[in-house]
């Protein structure tokens, strides 16, 4: 008897908080007939790795050469092998669908406990803390904050990039900020993936706000966007955060990762504290320290 296959095929692309409800990333997980029934592939067709969970729903006379769930990670610009589907019972049809939900970043990732970051804005600026850890919590609630830097700044203040990287993804297209939660996925942002594949984000930044593209390579210092208040925020600031993309229940979930800010010549290390006056000194350039091994990452097709 020839067998029958209905393909069902559900992505679930869960960004940060600040990332838009509408983004879209060049992702697919696809399935095609084989000799011993069907291949399931991912598509990663974007510049940053992506983390997949695959599994099975409405089986009917089904096998799979590999236990599910499968959880994998795609390198940029790549296709990837993810499951072998073939029929129980080859004297009869069989039917399923697949389920994946995917995430940006790579739960491979080992943050560098060595990695420095800058002020994320301009040399001589000066700009307060108006929320970190150890201070009085508002907003940064959950393990995907917890670690997050809020500077208090008025609109269209440059923004720089922390540490090098590529960046992954942006978004500029908000207009809107207030404190209806309505906004919480509204907020523009740009992400950059780091040398040991954590992703540091800066959000809330201005309409039009955002001044580097997916795939672009930066340097720490360089300049990628104008601070805002887009989002469900309470005022004119920049988030700062770094994540590290672990699995949780059925995906994927973002942990915030601490930060040792360096600032000076030489250079002083610490933490940002609540109510802090902070001011970007970083006079020579060439006077920028890396943690050792730091390179930015090269992604190439």
């Amino acid at each position: 008897m020839r067998s029958s296959f209905v393909l069902g095929l559900l992505l679930a692309c869960v960004l940060a908080a600040s990332a838009a409800a509408g983004a879209t990333y060049p992702f697919a997980v696809t399935t095609e007939p084989s000799a011993a029934g069907h291949r399931v592939l991912a598509r990663n067709s974007g510049p940053a790795p992506v983390s997949v969970r695959l599994t099975l729903a409405a089986a009917d006379n089904v096998g799979s050469a590999q236990p599910l769930p499968v959880y994998a990670v795609v390198r940029p610009y790549s296709e990837m092998f993810l499951l072998q589907v073939h029929p129980l019972d080859p004297g009869r049809g069989h039917r399923f669908t697949t389920q994946s939900t995917y995430r940006l970043g790579s739960i491979l990732a080992v943050p560098d406990p060595r990695a420095l970051y800058r002020l994320p804005f301009e040399n001589g600026r000066s700009f307060v803390v108006s929320q970190a850890a150890g201070g009085p919590v508002t907003t940064h609630h959950g393990e995907e904050s917890r670690y997050a830097v809020d500077f208090r700044m008025p609109e269209n203040t440059p923004i720089v990039a922390g540490r090098a990287g590529l960046v992954i993804e942006t978004e500029s297209s908000y207009r809107l900020g207030g404190s209806d939660p309505a906004l919480l996925a509204k907020a523009n942002y740009v992400s950059i993936l780091q040398a040991d594949e954590t992703i540091a984000t800066y959000g809330h930044l201005a309409f039009a706000g955002v001044r580097v593209s997916p795939g672009q390579q930066v340097q720490a210092g360089a300049l990628i966007g104008y601070s805002g208040a887009t989002g469900y925020t309470s005022g004119a600031h920049l988030h700062f955060v770094v994540h590290q993309l672990v699995r949780a229940n059925d995906g994927f979930a973002r942990v915030s990762l601490p930060l040792r800010f360096y600032v000076g010549t030489p250079p002083r290390i610490f933490a940002a504290r609540y109510r802090q006056l902070l001011t970007a000194d970083y006079a020579a350039a060439d006077r920028m320290p890396q943690a050792v091994g730091e390179a930015p990452p090269v992604r190439r097709r």
